[in-house]
């Protein structure tokens, strides 16, 4: 007898598809491959950075076009929090996902006060990445 897959969990998947682009800043290069796999697999188009000046380049030259970006705290050459800041000078709402595995929970306070618009706990879980982009890309 074939089993009925559950309905709940084909929803949820889903929901957890989408179409737009995100860009993708990381420098440990087996996480950055894995992100993109994902985002790939559940229907989002990728661009990658592997520190902070490039995600700041790849962000100014395709800034149209990226709907969201998720990015490291801790990168070489220009953390996270720093190419945050410098991606808001070229678009003050542009929608990012700072991701570490520590944050101080004043440090996460000043940020959202900043402008960041989420945080992510490393490591990295697929379906929280997932479901953090598609409810920061929805929110008005």
């Amino acid at each position: 007898m074939k089993q009925e897959a559950d309905p709940h969990l084909k929803l949820q998947q889903t929901s957890l598809r989408g179409n737009e682009t995100v860009l993708l800043v990381e420098d440990e290069e087996t996480l950055l491959e894995l992100l993109s796999t994902v985002l790939i697999e559940h229907g989002y188009r990728t661009l990658m950075a592997r520190d902070g000046v490039e995600g700041v380049e790849v962000y100014q030259q395709n800034k149209d076009a990226i709907s969201i970006v998720l990015s490291d705290m801790g990168l070489p050459r220009l953390g996270g929090w720093e190419a945050f800041h410098q991606m808001r000078l070229i678009n003050p709402a542009v929608k990012v996902i700072l991701a570490s595995g520590y944050l101080d929970p004043n440090l996460r306070k000043e940020m959202i006060a900043a402008g960041a618009v989420d945080f992510i706990q490393k490591p990295y879980v697929p379906d929280e990445i997932l479901r953090h982009i598609r409810n920061v890309i929805d929110r008005k």
